[in-house]
C-alpha cells in the first residue's frame, strides 16, 4: 500500500481513539519509514491480563525495543479491548492494528487451508505435534496459508491440547448429546461439535464466562491455560480430557504492512517472535502439571474419556471432507 501508515488505537476501555502520524505502524503498509525512525506498533489479544498471551506480548515488546535501541515500541492491549479476535484480524487489513496473537483457526475465514489446525483428532500427542510444527512440514503449511491469506505467521507459541469443559461431567460420547458447547467461529470446529452431537455455538471468548454462569452454555473447549487464567473452571468445573485438537498461538501480521517496514525492523520483529515462541512453548510444557493442580485446587474435576475411538469415528467425515491440500497434509501428519 502507498498510503501513509496510520495508527488507530481503539481503546474501548478508555472510550478514546488516538491517531499517530506516518512513522507509526498501524497496519497501513509501511508508508516510507526508514531504519532509525521511531515506529509504534499496536498489538492486541483476547486473553486477560493474567493470560500467558499477555506475558508473550510484553516479552515481544521488550525484545523489539531492546534490539531496535528504542526505535520500535509495541503497545499491548489485552482482554479484547480492541475488539473480538475476528475484529482485530480484520482490523489488520484496515490499518487499525498491527499484531494479533491468535492461532491459525482465526485465518480459516480467509482460507480453508487453515482448517489443517482445526481438524479434530489429528495428533496422537504433543511429540507428533512438535515433529510437524518444528519441522519442514510446519514451515510448508505456514507458507501456504500466508500465500493464501496475506497474513504473516510469526513464531510458534505452543498452547497444548484443547479440552472440553462442562457444567456436568462428560466421560463418554453420549454425554455430549444435546449440550450447547461454545467454540471459536471456525467452520471446522463448529462442524466437529455438531458431528459429536452437541449444539455448537460461536461466541466471543470474553462472553463465555457469563454465558456459562447464566446457563446459556453447557460447556466450552480450550487449552488448560485459557481455562485457568480466565477462570472458566469456576462456572464449568468438569474438564474432560478430550485432547481433540493441538495448536500454537502465533503473532499474526498483515503481510503488506510488515513488508512496508524497513528490512532491519522486519528482521527484529521476526527474530523476537521466534524467541518468544520458544520461551512460551517451554513454559507451557513446564507448567502443565501446575495448571492442573491449580485447577483442581480451584474446584475443577478431571475426567477421562472412556470411548475415545467413538469420538474419532464420529468426526471421520470432518477429516474426509477437508480440501485436497489439507487432506494431503493430514496424510503426511498421520503417516
Amino acid at each position: 500500500m502507498k498510503k501513509k501508515r496510520i495508527i488507530l488505537i481503539a481503546g474501548l476501555a478508555a472510550g478514546a481513539m488516538a491517531l499517530t502520524g506516518c512513522t507509526g505502524g498501524g497496519g497501513g503498509g509501511g508508508g516510507g519509514a526508514e531504519a532509525g525512525e521511531p515506529v509504534t506498533l499496536v498489538l492486541g489479544h483476547a486473553g486477560s491480563e493474567t493470560d500467558p498471551r499477555q506475558t508473550a506480548a510484553l516479552r515481544l515488546a521488550e525484545l523489539v525495543e531492546e534490539a531496535s535501541d528504542g526505535d520500535i515500541t509495541v503497545e499491548v492491549h489485552a482482554s479484547s479491548t480492541l475488539g473480538t479476535w475476528e475484529e482485530m484480524i480484520e482490523g489488520q487489513q484496515l490499518g487499525t492494528i498491527d499484531i494479533v496473537i491468535e492461532s491459525l483457526l482465526s485465518l480459516e475465514t480467509y482460507s480453508d487451508l487453515a482448517s489443517v489446525e482445526t481438524t479434530p483428532f489429528l495428533y496422537d500427542g504433543e511429540d507428533q505435534f512438535f515433529e510437524v510444527w518444528d519441522g519442514e512440514l510446519g514451515d510448508e503449511i505456514k507458507t501456504a496459508i500466508t500465500d493464501a491469506t496475506g497474513y504473516d505467521i510469526l513464531g510458534n507459541l505452543y498452547r497444548g491440547p484443547r479440552e472440553l469443559t462442562t457444567k456436568e461431567p462428560v466421560t463418554e460420547l453420549g454425554d455430549v448429546d444435546g449440550l450447547t458447547i461454545r467454540t471459536p467461529s471456525a467452520n471446522t470446529m463448529l462442524a466437529t461439535w455438531e458431528a459429536l452431537g452437541a449444539r455448537a455455538e460461536a461466541l466471543p471468548f470474553n462472553e463465555v464466562y457469563s454465558a456459562l454462569e447464566s446457563g446459556v452454555l453447557d460447556g466450552q473447549e480450550n487449552p488448560l491455560d485459557a481455562i485457568l487464567f480466565n477462570s472458566i473452571h469456576e462456572v464449568a468445573p468438569n474438564i474432560a480430557r478430550t485432547s481433540h485438537m493441538y495448536a500454537n498461538y502465533h503473532f499474526l501480521y498483515w503481510g503488506e504492512a510488515l513488508a512496508g517496514l524497513p528490512e532491519e525492523y522486519q528482521a527484529i520483529i521476526r527474530d523476537a517472535a521466534d524467541q518468544v515462541g520458544e520461551e512460551y512453548t517451554a513454559d507451557t510444557i513446564a507448567s502443565f502439571a501446575d495448571y492442573e493442580q491449580q485447577l483442581v485446587d480451584g474446584g475443577a474435576v478431571f475426567n477421562d474419556i472412556t470411548d475415545r475411538d467413538a469420538w474419532v469415528e464420529a468426526t471421520q467425515g470432518i477429516r474426509d471432507g477437508q480440501p485436497e491440500q489439507v487432506r494431503e497434509w493430514i496424510s503426511r501428519i498421520q503417516g
